[in-house]
């Protein structure tokens, strides 16, 4: 696995190029220390995952992001200080999000992600070849095989999490754990190998692959997408659409599509 690193901070770059060094199968090929190099470093000598810092001078991590879209673009994951852009970096298709301080455990948990994720695409049956951000919320079979039996307890910690409370959800944050009314809870999307929670005007971020959510949430959860769930008893408006879809207008002014494959989850609205 080749790997590139780009952060402007020296003593950030060095850390992780000390353990990135020390694992098999990995390459690190380049060390960029501004967005600028990093995009002329990438076209020339393209990589199979860049670890990219956020905030830089100049061009900072959206933007090597957002100039980089091509068919060579490298996987990405965010190493960043700061946790409030994690939402974005997802709707960039990120593999992950680490947050300095960061240790050995955590990049190697995340480089097993990667070796996931180069794997390929899944193929959906009920509506063909997945999207980068659909395929990794449907890859369990894939990360257990590629991570061993450290998925396995990633998993069964976030199930321990999730039934601390009856009627809450837990999202584990760090050493914090936020406790979520259910009935808070408006929607949810996939977003790379996370879970969006959306609630009260907030975004929580859940390790989660959408079958296990799903099974954890109570009925009035539907999925609507392959990968969007939705609280039934949030939805205000529902619009049919032509070819067997519809929409939802939600509270707080949301829109969600439903995809024809899951038109049956909101039958009865529609009585």
């Amino acid at each position: 696995m080749k790997v590139a690193i780009v952060d402007d901070e020296p003593l950030a770059r060095e850390f992780l190029m000390r353990i990135l060094d020390g694992t098999p199968e990995v390459e690190v090929t380049a060390c960029y220390k501004n967005g600028r190099e990093a995009i002329q470093g990438l076209r020339l000598k393209p990589v199979d995952v860049v670890f990219l810092d956020i905030q830089m001078p100049g061009l900072g991590g959206f933007e090597v992001v957002q100039a980089l879209q091509s068919d060579t673009m490298p996987l990405v994951v965010f190493a960043t200080a700061h946790s409030e852009f994690a939402v974005e970096a997802f709707d960039l298709h990120a593999v992950d999000y680490i947050l300095k301080p960061f240790s050995a455990d955590r990049v190697h948990e995340t480089l097993s992600r990667c070796t996931t994720r180069l794997l390929g695409l899944i193929v959906d049956p009920l509506e063909g070849s997945v999207d980068v951000a659909d395929q990794a919320a449907r890859q369990k079979g894939a990360v257990i095989s590629a991570m061993g039996g450290q998925a396995d307890r990633i998993l069964d910690a976030n199930h321990a999490l999730t039934s601390m409370d009856v009627g809450k959800l837990a999202i584990k944050d760090g050493q914090q754990t936020t406790l979520l009314q259910m009935d808070d809870i408006e929607w949810i999307d996939a977003a790379g190998d996370y879970m969006c929670v959306h609630a009260a005007g907030c975004t929580h971020i859940l390790r989660s692959t959408m079958k296990e959510l799903v099974a954890r949430l109570p009925e009035n959860f539907v999925r609507i997408h392959r990968s969007t769930i939705v609280n039934l008893s949030k939805v205000e408006v529902v619009e049919g659409l032509p070819k067997g879809e519809a929409q939802l207008q939600i509270e707080g002014g949301g829109v969600l599509k439903v995809s024809r494959n899951f038109r049956k989850e909101i039958q009865n609205l529609l009585i």
